[in-house]
Parts: structure tokens; sequence; C-alpha cells
């Protein structure tokens, strides 16, 4: 939590002060991303998200809007946002409760009896997914258009601060929440006013001034009210209930927050806590907390006081070719955070995650990818991590562990596979084309001088999701996505872009799951399916519209005129955590790349931007949408109703939704084509599957 209270503390006092943003002019802008981006959703107010998954369709437009007025007032802003956070004091994390259930139950209820807008409303409160999940979709947007940022490895605070106090003053302003006066920032931005062309600012030696007090004792305060790394101080706490202004007059009254701890320790409520341990413990990681310095060390603020048990306070060290990548956005924090935590927690998807099918997806199939990608890094991160207990850890189980690696975990057999012979792929480093040549790749001498570290991590990650073995040959499964490729590449008549390739990767292991069918979950809620008196016609609607969810929508244009489906979004779900698979396994190989030394860690190098340029072709799981899907449903219950000319009834509406609803549409047929095809090879629904295909090829061909 921010520091507690001093906002209304800060207002209180009038300490606000506002300057035209013309001030800022010819100035390097550091932003604190989390807070900006926080403001920015919360702005929006967009409950779309939670009802259809993915991100806000109107997020992009308003960070280009963003990026549009730094530039027309001549501000360069640097993005800094959060990367792992700080060790907790309790040890490993947990899935507590999660207070999203129940708001997306009752919105959900709302929208079940007809009223749209209350629902809405009620999904706004319940974003689908944290804010860091959204934080490597921002990334992409910023880079597409050439702004600055950085991940720090810790807290954004901590490296703004550092930043703006250097001699070479990387940034010469800070725009952030009040938290980063703790580390001892003169100002701090706090608001910019796009309407008024103004920003707010807070100048700390007056709110010392005001206060009466030292910029030490402004460090005691803040962490006796409560902030991320430390509660309130017990005896702060009232009937009346808490204000910045007591912690204020408890330090004028002891002098120091030591002092205040150690004279109330009789006090009912502090004697029940061991409170002066906290409040050192954040004292530590405000003076002492671990940034990335300019000349790519990575240490802490204050070295020469710094104690020689930071990874008791702060997190166990990781080799600093991690903190790069981090920095770089090459890779993203929950692999990390994995092995720092001991904990891969999974929590609850938009659609609350109910079914049995979406719980085995979790513990059967996630469990076994995270699992090999444990043994893989602790294999290659030292003994300390060779030894390290991981386990998985569910909101709906959230007393069951899963161990994904312990000192009883073997890791023989477990690496990266040795990709040679790369110009066979003829520059082309994507799925089809790594699934077409693997054998020939695997088959070049180690340590070949025609290896491609891109090529090598996405072997690594076919491998991971069980397409190919380290030989090269195919799986069972890989044999059906390698003919799930083909299929597609036929079907488009042109090379299939990467998303949706990923998408009928996607498709393959949810076949594999047994999840692309035409049967219900054992939660459903689709009623309107109901009305259809052919069972074989619900089951052909329900496979085609599942296929057509994995499909990427493409860009909206307005409101969303075809409802919302709970069923579609469980199915968007299971989808996503594929993706989320992906990612993390692209993420494993690029860190045991950099840490091995077969991946250069340059910043221009031609094989980091190789990999850099290979993430960003990779799904995200924070877009995953159900729009498509919602889209072929609608086409295909408007055919088993009424017959021909269904495109036609709906290419309005959808038009108004989509920017390309036609096109959204051509690639879900071509999807579906190679569904067909996987499940030909692979056995699982194949006659449904086909049938489906056969039955919808009508309704299809109206858009085709």
């Amino acid at each position: 939590m921010p520091i507690r209270n001093i906002d209304v503390y800060v207002r209180e006092l009038k300490l606000t002060q506002e300057t035209r943003v013309g001030a800022l002019a010819e100035t390097r802008l550091g932003i604190e991303g989390h807070n900006w981006l926080r403001q920015l959703l919360f702005n929006m107010r967009d409950g779309e998200p939670a009802a259809m998954g993915g991100v806000s369709p109107a997020l992009e437009s308003e960070i280009v809007k963003e990026l549009e007025f730094f530039q027309s007032n001549n501000i360069t802003p640097v993005f800094v946002f959060s990367g792992l956070p700080v060790a907790r004091k309790d040890g490993r994390s947990t899935a507590k409760d999660d207070y999203r259930l129940g708001y997306r139950q009752s919105a959900w209820e709302q929208y079940r009896h007809g009223h749209t807008e209350q629902a809405l409303r009620g999904w706004s409160t319940s974003s689908p997914q944290a804010l860091v999940d959204t934080i490597p979709f921002v990334m992409q947007v910023l880079q597409a258009h050439g702004a600055e940022f950085m991940r720090a490895p810790y807290s954004a605070w901590a490296q703004l601060a550092y930043l703006y106090k250097h001699d070479s003053q990387p940034i010469h302003a800070i725009y952030s929440s009040l938290d980063v006066l703790m580390f001892d920032v003169d100002r701090v931005v706090t608001a910019i006013g796009h309407a008024r062309s103004t920003f707010s600012w807070v100048q700390r030696d007056y709110l010392l001034g005001r206060c009466r007090i030292t910029a030490e004792q402004f460090l005691d305060i803040c962490i006796l009210a409560g902030c991320d790394w430390c509660p309130t101080f017990p005896a702060l706490l009232d009937d009346v209930g808490f204000s910045f202004k007591s912690a204020v007059d408890m330090t004028h009254q002891y002098h120091s927050g030591l002092n205040a701890i150690q004279m109330l320790t009789d006090h009912p409520s502090v004697r029940a806590t061991n409170y002066s341990d906290s409040f050192l413990r954040a004292y530590c990681i405000v003076r002492y907390h671990i940034v990335l310095h300019l000349d790519g060390s990575v240490g802490p603020l204050n070295p020469e006081f710094a104690p020689n048990d930071l990874h008791d306070i702060i997190g166990y060290r990781l080799p600093v070719a991690a903190y790069h990548l981090l920095a770089r956005g090459a890779i993203h924090p929950p692999i990390l955070n994995m092995l720092v935590n001991g904990t891969w927690l999974e929590f609850s998807p938009p659609d609350n995650g109910e079914s049995r099918e979406y719980h085995r997806l979790i513990t059967q199939w996630e469990g076994g990818v995270y699992t090999q990608q444990c043994r893989l890094l602790c294999k290659h991160l030292g003994s300390f991590f060779a030894q390290r207990k991981v386990v998985l850890q569910t909101w709906f189980e959230p007393r069951t562990e899963v161990v994904l690696h312990d000192t009883k975990s073997v890791s023989q057999g477990v690496s990266l596979p040795a990709v040679g012979a790369a110009a066979v792929l003829n520059g082309d480093i994507s799925v089809s084309s790594v699934m077409e040549n693997s054998r020939i790749l695997a088959a070049a001498p180690e340590g070949s001088s025609d290896s491609n570290p891109a090529a090598e991590l996405l072997a690594w990650v076919l491998q991971s999701l069980g397409f190919i073995v380290s030989s090269g040959e195919h799986t069972k499964l890989g044999s059906a996505l390698n003919a799930g490729l083909q299929a597609l590449q036929s079907q488009l008549q042109e090379r299939p872009t990467e998303l949706l390739q990923w998408a009928v990767v996607a498709a393959a292991v949810l076949i594999d799951q047994g999840l692309l069918t035409g049967e219900k979950w054992s939660v459903s809620y689709d009623d309107e399916l109901s009305l259809i008196t052919d069972a074989q016609q619900q089951k052909f609607i329900r496979i085609v519209a599942r296929i057509a969810t994995l499909t990427p929508p493409g860009a909206r244009r307005g409101s969303w005129k075809f409802g919302y489906n709970r069923d579609l979004l469980a199915f968007s779900s299971a989808a996503r955590l594929v993706q989320k698979a992906v990612g993390s396994s692209a993420d494993t190989a690029r860190l045991v790349g950099a840490i091995t030394g077969s991946a250069a860690l340059a910043p221009e190098s031609t094989q980091l931007l190789q990999l850099q340029e290979l993430r960003r072709t990779m799904p995200l799981e924070c877009t995953t949408s159900n729009a498509t899907g919602v889209l072929a449903y609608v086409l295909l219950v408007d055919y088993a109703r009424n017959g021909a000319g269904c495109w036609a009834r709906i290419q309005t509406a959808a038009e108004e939704s989509l920017v390309d609803a036609r096109q959204a549409l051509r690639d879900a047929w071509g999807v579906a084509g190679a569904v067909r095809a996987i499940a030909k090879v692979h056995g699982n629904a194949d006659k449904d599957i086909a049938n489906a295909y056969s039955w919808a090829q009508t309704a299809f061909s109206e858009v085709l």
C-alpha cells in the first residue's frame, strides 16, 4: 500500500503547487510506471476486459495520447516500472482470497437479468488481471512508439531516486506518487492535467518545514504510518481511525520512530507484535534498496553503509544477467519471482475459473510445464537454487501445494536444445519453420557456428510444451501440430502471422487436454444455446466458437454490439494459461541462455535484438480476448435459427464493433481448418470437429 493517508495530509496543509507544463520543457521526466498506468486505467473505467478478457480496447490509444502530449510539450518521458517485489517478512507468498470473485459474480448476475450497464460498472471494479500483468503490453506500445522505458530490479521509486540524484542527471524530474519522497527526493510531480496544461507538484522541504521535522524523521513517520513494506504502528490506531498527523505528533514526542516503538512496547496492541523488526526492515529497504547502476552493476543505494544480509531483507540475489534482461523488458518478473519467493501463484481468471476442467489444466498440465522450467533454471542458478523448494499454489485450493522443484528434483536431461544449421530456416524463426525443420536443427553438431539463440529459444518452448523431444523428433502431439500448421497456411494461401501460429499451438494443447470439444464443461452458463433444439448443432456451435476464441480479434472500432458470453470467457481463460506457459518458457530459455553465455547481452547485439523481436511476436496472456469467439457464436446461432444470409444480418453491427470483423472471421476459419487437421492426426474429438467444420462452412462462406 502507499504511505497511509499522506496524500490527505498534504492536501490539508495545502502543500500542492500548480505550474504550467511549459516549465517541464526540455526535461527528461522520470515516470513511475505503475502509478501512471493505474491513473490511466482508473480514468478509463472500462468494464469490458473483465467481461471479455484482454486489455481495454482504448488502452493503446490512451497511451499514444499521453506520448503525444509529452512530445507536444517538448518533454522526454522515461518510464520506470517496478520489477520484483521485496521479499515478505513472513516468507512465501500465498494465494489469498480474491475480492474480485464476488464482484464478478454479482456483475454476471446483473447481466443475466438484462442489466448491462450495472454489470459493466461491476466489471470495472474487478480487473481481469493484476496491474503488473498488463505491463508487457504497455511496454510493447511504448517500444513501438520509440519511448524510453526500463524495469527496475525491485522498486521503481528507488530506481527513479537513483537516476534523479546521479551526477549525470539521466532524468531531471520525477512524476510519481508521494511515496518516492521517502528516498530523499526533494520534489515530485504528482499529477499532470492535459486539459489545462498544468502539473501539480510537492516540495519536500515545504512539508518538512510545516511539520517541523528532519528528513530522517520524515522517513520514520512514513514507516510508522504504514507503507508497502511495513504495517501501521498499532499504537497509532484507535477507535476514531488513523491520521498521518498522529504519526507526526508521535515523532515530535519521541524524536524518532525507533524511540517511539521502544517507549510503547507495553502498549497492548504493540506487545502482540514484533514491530521493531518490521520497522527496521522497512528502514533498510528504503535506505539500501537494490538498483541498476548506470555502469551496469546491480547494488544498493548508499553502498558504503549497507548491511551484509540484504538478501534476507530484499530477496535472494539473482545473476546480474537476470536484472539486465528484466530492465530491457526481455523477460518478465513472474518466472524470477517464482524462484525468489518459492511459489508460483495462480489466481482466478476473468470468468472466476469455477470448472473442474480449468482446475485440472492448472494442476496437471501447467504444473508439468513449470516443473520443467524450474528444473532448468535451478540447474544453472547455483547451489542455493539447486536445493530450492518451489511450489504451485492456486486460489481454489490455497492450502494445497504442488511441488515443482525441491532437493529431490532430478535435473538430468533438462537442458536447452542445441540448435545448429539455422540457415535452413532462411531467416524465418517461427513456430511452423522450427517444427518443419526440427530434426535438421537438432542434428547439427553442438557449438555449430550456424547456431541461433532465437531458434534455440523457440525449440525449447516447443519442447517444454510437449511437441518435440531433445532429438528434434515430433511427439504424437507435435505431428498433429505440424499438420495443423500446414493446413493453416494452405487454407489462408499465405504465410500465417505469428499470432495465428500460436493460436494453433494453443488449440493443439487444448485438444490434447480434452477441452476443445463440443461438450459442456462441468460448470456452464450459456442459456441461449438451449433455444436451439438440435443437440448436434449445439455441439457444432460450441466447437467453432471455441476455436474462434483463440483467434486475435484485431482492433476495436467502437462499442461492442454482441453482448458477453461467460462460457467463451471460460474457454479463453484456458487459452490464456497456455499463452502464459509459452511466455514463461521463453523467459526461462532466454535467462538460461544469458547465464550460460549462449545469448549475447550487449544492448544492440544482433542476437539480443532477435530474441526481443521473437518475444514480441509471442502472445501476451493479458491480451487474450474472446471477441472473435463471441462474433462467430452470434453468426452461427443466427445461421442455426434462420439459415443462409446470417452474415448480412449481423454485418453492420460487426463492422461497428471491429475495425476488420471480416478478417477476424477469416482468420478464425483458417484456424478451424488447422484444428480439423490436428484432431484428425491426434484422434481426440476428430469426428465432432470435422462435422462441425462441415456444418459451419456455409455460414463462413458468406464471410470468406
